[in-house]
């Protein structure tokens, strides 16, 4: 195995690794709430008797990119959980 990395070259990479985390989770929130907007839409458009809305393609688009989103957070979380052990164990070498 290579050179082990310092432990501020560690900190470094989970910070961009939370700051990356929160940017997805506010996406995530983002998207969230676009998904509710079309809800209210399509709820608009049955009481007032739309029979074909063209909200579908906006719904099936919004909903691959929650998916998509909730994937790179998946990601990004088991890559903040290697780098919590990384940081572990360099402390542990280190003291």
């Amino acid at each position: 195995m290579g050179q082990s990395r310092s432990i501020d070259d560690i900190l470094k990479d989970r910070l961009t690794a939370t700051q990356a985390i929160a940017q997805a989770n506010t996406e995530q929130l983002r998207l969230n709430q676009k998904a509710s907007g079309i809800m209210v839409l399509d709820l608009k458009d049955e009481r007032d008797g739309v029979a074909n809305s063209d909200h579908e393609a906006a719904r099936t688009r919004n909903a691959a990119a929650l998916q998509d989103n909730l994937d790179k957070i998946n990601r990004l979380e088991k890559e903040l959980s290697l780098l919590d052990e990384e940081l572990a164990a360099a402390v542990k070498k280190d003291s």
